[in-house]
């Protein structure tokens, strides 16, 4: 699998080569992933594996992100032009008074711009508050998943500790006494953080899929088609 940024204990970034060739995650390529088992050390699949994954699907959320923008921009950049063109366009809904048309092809095409207009600003605000959501939630769930898997490892750990000094009688040692506990803590921490990944994994496939209610052909459609307008902006310093 592609590996898009993560982060270690310390919170830093992990360095990821870049990859412009990669197919973009859907709803079933999330669902469809799996992650390499740990070492016989450790139980639970492998933490920089998840971690990468976490940390694509939140680079892909960025990209979609910035694709909106740049589509928003490019709406500017048809109105600027139907402006110099002679024609007035509003960004409320359209009406007779927010257009004034040079002539009748050029009122369908504002119209059409007024309509993708409204489309772009409702997409856009729909993504900042669905990010902003998924972040927070992550975070929380983060903190509460740590907190459980270490409970329930403290609580295994004592557990092995005590059975040992029941079992042991005269053959106690220290040293392996805290071998138990250190073993029943790592086994009872990766078994939790296992179960709390793969019900976090399902959630958040969950809320990747409501990015599919967008119109698939929304963000490919040309709407200066109608009058002729330059998909390049008519001054030479434009880049899209």
């Amino acid at each position: 699998m592609n590996q898009p940024r993560g982060e270690d204990e310390r919170g830093r970034p992990h360095p990821v080569p870049a990859d412009r060739h990669r197919t973009p995650l859907t709803p079933q390529r999330v669902r469809a992933t799996e992650f390499n088992r740990a070492s016989l050390a450790r139980r639970g699949y492998d933490v920089e594996e998840v971690r990468m994954f976490l940390g694509r699907l939140a680079e892909d959320i960025s990209a979609s992100d910035n694709e909106k923008s740049a589509l928003r921009a490019e709406i500017e950049r048809l109105r600027e032009w139907y402006r110099q063109q002679g024609v007035e366009t509003g960004p409320g809904p359209t009406t007779s008074s927010a257009l004034v048309p040079a002539a009748k092809p050029e009122k369908y095409a504002v119209a059409m711009l007024s309509q993708a207009q409204q489309q772009a600003d409702a997409y856009v605000a729909q993504a900042e508050q669905y990010c902003r959501q998924v972040m927070t939630e992550a975070r929380q769930q983060a903190e509460v998943m740590l907190r459980e898997a270490q409970e329930r490892a403290e609580s295994a750990a004592e557990d092995a500790a005590r059975s040992y000094r029941t079992q042991a009688g005269g053959r106690y040692a220290a040293e392996l006494e805290e071998m138990q506990r250190r073993v029943a803590w790592l086994r009872a921490f990766c078994h939790a953080i296992q179960v709390q990944l793969t019900a976090a994994s399902d959630s958040f496939a969950r809320e990747v899929g409501k990015l599919a209610d967008l119109p698939p052909d929304f963000l490919s459609q040309d709407f200066s088609s109608a009058t002729g307008a330059p998909t390049a902006a008519p001054e030479a310093g434009y880049r899209p």
